[in-house]
């Protein structure tokens, strides 16, 4: 029997049946906009689907900005998140020997948040129930998953090289430029291109200037990077921005000076 089917049928005798006594690695969890969150035994044919049929998604989840959290993303993650600090420590050495003080407050601060951040493991995954009965859509589930589903937020959030990050009302009208206005840019923050960071986790390097302005859907829950300009960062750290927003495009969680 199809194991879609079997689980729509009897949930408690299939896929996963919670026990605390059950190792972490073999078993699968879903928590946030759930009717029944929890921690369920990990099933060798089990797909993403039916996590989602046991823990019974609520109506009100937000399926864009839902997270998959995967023990075999995590060894790559703190390696990006290690690579994004060595750059930030070159770049303060940098910013100090250039006498740029304002660079470096704010690579100091870039830093702490870096170093708060959890390496969560987060994996570009589609989570909505409803596309996830295409089979082509429903990839097998790893032991150790974790999959969050939050309620849909009404902000956009605007963070990086800026004055100070803000937190912005979702308007359904809004074009990038209109958030990019409402969030004044640091002195060192580059003027032609920024990183969206869509609530799925999708990165996206769009231009802003004149010369190179790009069309970009911003969703609601969106995070708006602002890179520091490559004109004041040490040219052995080419890719800082870039690595930065993967590592933002991680976390489904964030404060201090990449938040509120």
């Amino acid at each position: 029997m199809n194991i879609l089917r079997s689980l729509s049928h009897v949930v408690s005798a299939a896929l996963l049946l919670g026990s605390a006594q059950i190792a972490a690695a073999e078993t699968v969890s879903i928590s946030g906009a759930v009717l029944q969150p929890g921690t369920y035994q990990w099933h060798a044919d089990a797909r993403l689907h039916d996590a989602t049929v046991a823990g019974q998604v609520r109506a009100d989840a937000w399926f864009l900005g839902a997270a998959l959290l995967r023990q075999s993303a995590l060894e790559p993650q703190q390696r990006l998140k290690a690579g994004v600090l060595f750059e930030l420590r070159v770049n303060r050495l940098h910013a100090r020997t250039q006498n740029n003080s304002a660079l470096y407050t704010l690579l100091e601060e870039f830093t702490q948040q870096v170093q708060d951040m959890p390496v969560t493991g987060r994996v570009p995954a589609e989570l909505n129930p409803l596309q996830l009965m295409i089979p082509s859509r429903n990839p097998l589930l790893e032991p150790g998953d974790q999959l969050v589903y939050p309620t849909r937020p009404d902000h956009v959030r605007v963070l990086g090289a800026v004055q100070a990050p803000c937190v912005l009302a979702f308007d359904v009208q809004a074009q990038l430029r209109d958030y990019l206005g409402q969030c004044p840019a640091h002195a060192a923050a580059d003027k032609d291109q920024v990183f969206v960071i869509q609530p799925d986790g999708r990165v996206q390097e769009v231009g802003i200037a004149a010369w190179n302005a790009q069309p970009v859907n911003i969703a609601v829950g969106a995070l708006i990077y602002r890179p520091v300009s490559s004109a004041v960062l040490s040219p052995e750290t080419p890719d800082l921005n870039k690595d930065l927003a993967e590592l933002l495009a991680t976390q489904y969680r964030l404060g201090g000076r990449f938040s509120e």
